[in-house]
């Protein structure tokens, strides 16, 4: 670690709360100023981590403060915009949250301007960082389940807010790999609507194959199977299952194969669920309890150790690069729903392709 912490201000007090207390739990930063539109919660977020001063102007915090690290957790139509401000003014390294932008050229440019200039960026799928992820993952690098022949993957929201989790999640599992195509469809309101500033659609499907054959259904929105928790992933193998239950409170991750289990499948106060009976199926993998601050804060400690060593020389889970191939897909659905027609990537379509579904009507804001 450097003499001297990292001076890192965060951007958006909402989402940004706990981007701040992470990092001041951390001896490689000093929060200096967190910024929200909302003065009072600007300072009441000061006043809760300490060394902070409040903000309620961005361009201004960067320009008073020149900060080593920025956190940007407002909301998505202005992630870009944001990051290549940070970029511009030369911060060393950026969390933002995600989606990582609105487009596949903002995207592919916030990613390629930090590359050029040594600036590490990592985007928050935090979920990766979450320990019952990192032991789904193991259990599928041991082949604990056999070979992997699908993910299946269910979340409420819209598929861009919160199926960005669903594809990034299904990716990080399955080691990051190539996507070959993406085959999508999306239900569009009877009105064009805004959520966090971005047009929205009521449901959406999503099916994509990796280059070694493996696919993975998301099911998003309005189209999810009624009784899913939010951001339920299901493993399937050739020998067995891994079924992470949601972001639900410990445990929520369990494995089903030939040893067999003592819990079963009950619906519990309307999500879906393994419970102890004694002559299940389904098998408890024992993780030790987590929560999301402690995941942000491995993730921040990564960020720093990116910036001390140099950002081709630690391999972070959240590295903005692995981030853009899941951005690719879900930008990719959007485009197949639009073409009606399985899509190859890499994606050519830039734009936002629900933008273009949408041109030309009215969109409701309220």
């Amino acid at each position: 670690m450097s003499e001297k912490p990292l001076r890192a201000i965060v951007v958006g007090c909402r989402m940004g709360a706990a981007h701040a207390k992470a990092m001041a739990q951390l001896p490689e930063y000093e929060v200096v100023a967190v910024c929200d539109i909302d003065e009072e919660r600007a300072q009441q977020l000061a006043d809760e981590i300490g060394s902070a001063k409040p903000f309620i102007s961005y361009n201004q915090m960067l320009k008073e403060v020149k900060p080593d690290v920025v956190a940007i957790a407002t909301p998505t139509a202005i992630h870009a915009e944001q990051t290549f401000t940070a970029i511009d003014v030369g911060v060393k390294g950026i969390c933002c949250e995600k989606p990582m932008a609105t487009n596949l050229a903002d995207a592919r440019r916030m990613v390629n301007l930090c590359q050029e200039r040594g600036i590490a960026l990592i985007v928050n799928h935090q979920r990766r960082m979450g320990n019952e992820m990192v032991a789904a993952r193991k259990l599928i690098e041991q082949v604990a389940i056999g070979d992997i022949r699908l993910i299946r993957a269910h979340c409420a929201g819209d598929f861009l807010t919160d199926g960005t989790h669903a594809v990034d999640s299904a990716l990080w599992l399955l080691g990051d790999p190539e996507i070959e195509w993406v085959l999508g469809q999306v239900e569009l309101p009877d009105k064009p609507r805004l959520r966090y500033g971005h047009l929205v659609e009521n449901s959406a499907i999503a099916l994509f194959q990796t280059v070694n054959g493996v696919r993975v259904e998301v099911f998003c929105g309005e189209a999810r199977e009624r009784n899913r928790a939010y951001q339920d992933y299901e493993v399937i193998g050739t020998k067995g299952r891994i079924w992470r239950t949601g972001d639900q409170p410990y445990p929520n991750l369990f494995i089903q194969d030939a040893k067999g289990g003592s819990w079963d499948v009950q619906v519990v106060n309307g999500v879906l669920r393994p419970v102890p009976d004694g002559e299940g199926l389904w098998r408890l993998v024992e993780v030790e309890p987590d929560d999301a601050i402690g995941a942000m804060k491995r993730s921040y400690q990564l960020l720093a150790k990116m910036i001390q060593e140099g950002i081709g020389k630690v391999d972070h889970p959240l590295a903005a690069e692995k981030a853009l191939r899941g951005f690719e897909v879900v930008m990719a659905v959007y485009e197949s729903a639009r073409l009606h027609k399985r899509i190859y990537l890499p994606l050519k379509q830039e734009k936002f392709s629900l933008e273009l579904m949408t041109v030309g009507q009215e969109v409701d804001v309220g």
